[in-house]
């Protein structure tokens, strides 16, 4: 690991307000796996909403990162 974290995604609306997206299709399988999703966003010190958008039935949150179900999260008509 080369120690340079990246986030998958940021988003800015019109209004300046920012949302941080990690996707992955699944973290459930791997310890691993989860941690590399989570630790880029956990090393972000503002208070703009995070989120691991995955294809999981099984959702969590960790550090005040949500976990989304990315396809129910946008046939539900969510925005990030």
């Amino acid at each position: 690991m080369s120690g340079i974290l990246e986030c998958d995604f940021i988003l800015r609306d019109n209004e300046m307000r920012y949302s941080y997206v990690q996707v992955a299709l699944t973290i459930a399988l791997s310890k691993g796996t989860e941690d590399r999703e989570y630790r880029p966003l956990e090393s972000i010190r503002d208070n703009y909403p995070k989120y691991v958008a995955t294809a999981d039935s099984l959702l969590q949150k960790r550090n005040g990162i949500e976990h989304i179900n990315l396809v129910d999260f946008m046939r539900n008509g969510k925005n990030f």
